[in-house]
């Protein structure tokens, strides 16, 4: 008797994709790596300052600014990976409440509304001040309304780090739909990347104080990230082992755990120029994590 049916007898077909591999390209990769970044860089960039005003104060104006252009590019990149402006402003036009995909772009045009109307009031407020001046009501004034957009960018970031992974978890591909660690994953090393980001700014505008101040929430970050990342493999390793060889998956744990992982935490301990070679190879292991997890559905 063909038992095939029965649970736990799979049948022949359960062996085999059934599903049409998506049209994924290089593309969707960079749109989840700046979506992931800019969202986590702004939200390690707000609790910083709010925790730390007068040491991360001075950083917080060109961290927001630079967010601000990395969500362009990101949405340049959304655009181009839809393959059609006009299904990008259907998707603005129409909020589907149960639709993560929907709620994640409705979010992320908030978030970079809000974000360019902020950035814009501290610049604008700076250029005054430095040419015709402001009395000190007006300025007040303006750094709430600055303070205001900030936070209420903050808050739709809370959304945009999350809903990509969400939306990748809800795909029918083969790996992806296993992988119910993902959206986890993908907040924690949104928050790394992002910390990392800052770290890098920091050194880049000669503030050291906020680089040291970073140090142990920075590598409690690290940890998290690679545990995160271990229960995503729990969930795709079948997948995995199937799309990849045996040289691939070891290349991708020594990139992972050894690299991103044990090698940044060590070079912490080394100053702030450890903490910053720290922070860019995180950055650079957050683009080859997402290429090496997306390409699970793909036919290599």
């Amino acid at each position: 008797m063909d038992r095939t049916w029965v649970e736990g007898h799979p049948s022949a077909y359960q062996q085999h994709d059934i599903v049409h591999f998506p049209d994924w390209k290089n593309i969707i990769v960079w749109d989840l790596f700046f979506n992931n970044l800019t969202a986590g860089f702004m939200f390690v960039t707000m609790i910083t300052w709010l925790v730390a005003p007068t040491i991360f104060g001075p950083v917080v104006p060109f961290a927001l600014t630079l967010a601000f252009i990395i969500v362009v590019f990101d949405l340049l990149l959304l655009v181009a990976d839809l393959g059609d402006h006009i299904r990008f402003l259907h998707a603005m036009r129409v909020l589907h409440p149960t639709s993560p995909l929907s709620v994640g772009v409705v979010g992320l045009i908030f978030y970079s509304v809000m974000l360019f109307i902020a950035i814009a009031i501290y610049w604008v407020t700076v250029a005054l001040l430095a040419t015709i001046g402001l009395p000190p009501s007006v300025v007040v004034v303006l750094d709430i309304l600055f303070r205001l957009f900030a936070v209420l960018a903050f808050m739709a970031a809370c959304v945009v780090i999350c809903y990509k992974g969400v939306v990748f978890s809800c795909t029918s591909q083969p790996g992806l739909k296993q992988a119910r660690w993902l959206t986890c994953w993908v907040a924690s090393d949104a928050l790394t990347i992002g910390m990392g980001l800052l770290i890098v700014l920091s050194f880049v505008l000669g503030q050291v104080a906020p680089i040291e101040a970073l140090v142990i929430p920075f590598i409690v970050l690290i940890v998290f990230r690679c545990f995160t990342y271990a229960l995503v493999w729990m969930n795709i390793h079948e997948r995995a082992s199937l799309m990849y060889s045996r040289g691939v998956l070891a290349l991708n744990a020594c990139i992972v755990y050894g690299v991103a992982g044990i090698c940044s935490i060590a070079a912490c301990f080394f100053g702030p120029l450890g903490i910053v070679g720290a922070g860019a190879i995180c950055l650079l292991a957050g683009i080859w994590e997402r290429y090496w997890i997306i390409y699970v559905a793909h036919p290599h």
